[in-house]
């Protein structure tokens, strides 16, 4: 346990979301950050310069640096699971970008070192820790649209040049399913508090051989039935609505928005109701989740009840049954 009033973070990764954890980072009280590694170096020390990092290390020197607590993977799929696995076994703390690992042995692999090593470790899903998001769960799970039946999702755009080559590539572990599918499917698990039981889904593939759209059909235990959709090659609406036996909710930009529409009816067609909620938001919603990161460490504890290891393992597990229904495998697997 890091009896520390401020933890020392190391990022393994120098890209774009490195970038804005490290400003994050800066923001975010009893945090610092500490030091970057990257493979090439010359690209480690632009990403210290411009975040004003005092030390720039390789992968072997920043999981032996006796300063740092806790590691940031910030890397391409691919490397999630040997840069985690390194960190770890050099005793440190781990937070690992989304998707947490490529498949779900890689995951139970992870977990169960973090876990026979005392430490902490989670997967960096920030859209789940935002207060938009937290209130959205409290009146899911407060009932107020009565019980919750069905949800529709579409989560999709053109992929910006910065991150195509990552998305396209079978190498990196491209597609949409791992990167951007991820979200929607955690933002429904977290807000039923279950995984699904029946799960059915197709996909598209791009000339690279990547997922490039993919739909997922959910079933839950509770009977909530989920469709969602998702691309990295067409401009989608971007919502999340949510079917109640009393109304439903519209949640626009749900992966980062902080306002929603609740709608209520009395069991007919007719709305009798609406409430905005707006939870304002801080512009960089990474804050959200380095705080959580924070507060489990200092308190000792190794993993958030708010994204359990156990769930990050059964979210790993629905996605490699789809890619096994697709018959879509990695290069590297």
């Amino acid at each position: 346990m890091v009896n520390k009033q401020k933890l020392k973070w190391g990022i393994v990764g120098a890209g774009n979301i490195a970038n804005k954890m490290a400003s994050a980072l800066k923001i975010t009280p009893n945090s610092q950050l500490y030091a970057v590694a990257s493979k090439t170096l010359s690209k480690a020390k632009i990403f210290a310069d411009k975040n004003g990092v005092e030390n720039v290390y390789t992968y072997h020197e920043i999981v032996n640096s006796k300063e740092i607590d806790i590691i940031y993977v910030a890397t391409t799929h691919n490397f999630h699971f040997d840069n985690a696995k390194l960190a770890l076994d050099h005793g440190k703390h781990v937070l690992i970008e989304k998707p947490f690992t490529v498949n779900a042995k890689e995951a139970a692999e992870l977990v169960r070192i973090a876990r026979e090593k005392n430490l902490f470790l989670m997967e960096a899903i920030w859209t789940r820790f935002l207060p938009s998001v937290k209130m959205l769960k409290k009146k899911i799970t407060n009932h107020e649209i009565g019980d919750v039946k069905q949800f529709n999702i579409s989560f999709g755009g053109f992929v910006g040049t910065e991150y195509e080559k990552r998305l396209k590539d079978p190498a990196l572990a491209g597609g949409v399913t791992l990167d951007m599918g991820i979200y929607p499917i955690s933002f429904v698990c977290y807000l039923l508090g279950e995984l699904p039981i029946d799960i059915k889904s197709m996909a598209r593939f791009s000339d690279s051989g990547v997922d490039e759209i993919s739909n997922y059909m959910f079933r839950f235990p509770s009977g909530c039935l989920t469709n969602i959709c998702t691309s990295y090659n067409l401009k989608m609406k971007n919502e999340a609505i949510i079917y109640g036996t009393k109304g439903f909710i519209d949640f626009p930009q749900f992966w980062e928005g902080n306002r929603f529409t609740i709608y209520f009816h009395n069991g007919t067609n007719d709305i009798n109701n609406t409430i905005d909620v707006l939870e304002n938001t801080h512009n960089n919603g990474f804050i959200y989740q380095v705080e959580e990161v924070v507060r489990c460490i200092q308190k000792g504890m190794l993993e958030s009840k708010i994204i359990p290891l156990d769930e990050t393992i059964g979210i790993m597990k629905v996605m490699d049954k789809m890619r096994e229904e697709w018959g879509f495998s990695y290069p590297f697997e």
